[in-house]
């Protein structure tokens, strides 16, 4: 056992014994290469402190569970790897999603999307935004649809007919639409969208 494991293996005996700062300490001894190893897979700084937060906070939760105390840092990257994939998964959906809903918009390729991450985060915040101010139903219907619920399903979970579920998202997609339309002209003159001012029918 290094003096690097030995270290490890006490910081853990003493979070378990419940020292607030020897989490911490272990925070600061092993962030720098969590975040690192995240950021070298998926190419975002922002998500990449995002989800080494989240790899402690697991860790935390879990760490009765550790059997070798000493090897605490490559169990932190395995639970790492878990929150990647998962990362992934998400950003698969929302990339397939932006791509149906922006397809009129000056998008040059599915693969230059899923190689420049800022560009592609920017574009799905103001997706959302758009998203938001649809009337609440319509948003719900929307986000049950992305998940790949039918229409009777929607209508169920919704609490409404099949045939409204048939009339609104029909309608939220074309204001979706038109926003995309808005959207692009306001980006090639330089410009931002104000959504509030956009459509002023959210709650109708």
């Amino acid at each position: 056992m290094t003096n690097e494991q030995r270290r490890d293996a006490e910081l853990v005996r003493q979070i378990l014994s419940g020292d607030e700062g020897a989490f911490d300490a272990l925070y600061k001894r092993h962030k720098q290469r969590i975040h690192e190893s995240i950021f070298n897979k998926i190419g975002d700084w922002h998500y990449a402190e995002e989800l080494t937060d989240d790899t402690f906070l697991k860790a935390k939760e879990h760490l009765k569970t550790l059997r070798a105390p000493e090897k605490v840092l490559n169990w932190m990257f395995r639970i790492a790897n878990q929150l990647i994939a998962g990362w992934h998964r998400e950003n698969k959906k929302k990339k397939r999603v932006l791509l149906e809903f922006f397809a009129d918009v000056e998008v040059t390729a599915a693969n230059r999307i899923a190689e420049d991450h800022t560009p592609y985060k920017e574009r799905y915040e103001k997706f959302c935004e758009a998203i938001g101010q649809l009337p609440e139903l319509e948003q719900k219907m929307l986000h049950l649809q992305f998940e790949n619920k039918s229409y009777e399903e929607i209508a169920e979970i919704c609490d409404v007919s099949v045939g409204s579920v048939r009339n609104r998202l029909p309608r939220a997609k074309k204001k979706l639409e038109a926003w995309a339309a808005a959207w692009k002209a306001a980006n090639a003159e330089g410009r931002d969208l104000d959504f509030s001012e956009f459509d002023k029918g959210k709650g109708k």
